[in-house]
């Protein structure tokens, strides 16, 4: 039985296998199977579905250098495509992005309690002098837990929760009460019921003024106030290191996954080392001798730059 001759056969055609695509000529055609067998121009002989001919490659060639970019004589390769999504792209966690952000969390902690410290100096001064002030007992007369409340300027509000506690004494005969836990707080910690059971309570009274007095007494009541600021600091701190950066990782291996690419780093623009190598110019950068060798040393070059690991 003779071959099928088919009016296609010799055709020249747009054939795309896998990831590439080829302008080729048709040399025989399989009607039961569906599949065209091509010669490409380089002599290669590619089968392939009907599917995957495009038998007006001329017509589609726009298309073909918008999807594709061309490898060899009639032979092109699919263009990567960069993902698309609505995901913000994040760059790899690496180790100093995450010291530099902790050093920044302990920073701003440092300084919040420098301004503490300022505007609160005066307090600050006596609290250190209550070190020196005279011991005396004195008894609960009144305790409650509160709630120091405020409203933003948005009409928002936020509030405390502390425990006041009322304390009885005398000193030199003279009966007098106070209610500070120590010059820096009014917050005697335990709960209104704590205080309530206790049948005496310490406090130092000012020789000076004996209606002032404290529970916590000289830089215990400064040292307790550090350690609150460091408490809090420390579950920041925490949080971002043991639930920020585990998700920050997550974040961006899911897009390089995705084929997301993390945004790139602008280098800074380093001093343009060719100024250094004209005639004009050798006095100002030391020549010896006019034997061109110099005291600046050579130049660096961008490729010898340290690049940054990632964390992962």
């Amino acid at each position: 039985m003779k071959e099928k001759v088919d009016r296609d056969i010799g055709r020249v055609v747009g054939f795309e296998v896998d990831e590439f695509m080829y302008i080729a000529t048709i040399i025989s055609i399989d009607d039961d199977a569906e599949q065209f067998t091509v010669r490409t121009k380089d002599g290669q002989e590619l089968t392939g579905p009907f599917g995957a001919v495009f038998l007006d490659p001329e017509k589609r060639m726009d298309e073909l250098h918008a999807d594709y970019e061309p490898i060899g004589e009639g032979k092109f390769r699919a263009k990567q495509r960069k993902a698309t999504s609505n995901w913000v792209p994040v760059a790899d966690p690496s180790l100093r992005a995450i010291l530099g952000t902790s050093g920044g969390i302990i920073g701003v902690a440092f300084a919040i309690g420098v301004f503490i410290a300022v505007i609160s100096l005066g307090a600050l001064l006596t609290q250190i002098d209550s070190g020196d002030w005279v011991e005396t007992e004195g008894r609960v007369v009144d305790t409650y837990n509160a709630e120091d409340c405020s409203s933003d300027g948005e009409g928002g509000t936020s509030c405390t929760s502390y425990t006041s506690v009322t304390v009885a004494y005398t000193y030199e005969g003279q009966n007098y009460t106070t209610e500070d836990y120590s010059m820096l707080s009014n917050d005697w910690l335990n709960d209104a019921r704590y205080w309530y059971e206790v049948d005496s309570v310490t406090v130092y009274v000012n020789p000076d003024q004996p209606a002032q007095a404290v529970h916590l007494p000289g830089w215990d009541g400064v040292l307790e106030e550090a350690f609150t600021l460091m408490f809090f600091t420390g579950i920041i701190l925490g949080g971002y290191l043991i639930v920020g950066v585990p998700v920050w990782f997550v974040y961006a291996k899911i897009q390089r996954i995705s084929g997301i690419e993390a945004p790139e780093k602008k280098k800074k623009q380093g001093h343009d080392w060719s100024y250094w190598e004209t005639d004009d110019n050798r006095a100002e950068k030391g020549d010896v001798g006019g034997t061109g060798q110099s005291e600046v040393g050579d130049a660096p070059s961008a490729e010898e730059d340290p690049k940054e690991e990632k964390f992962w």
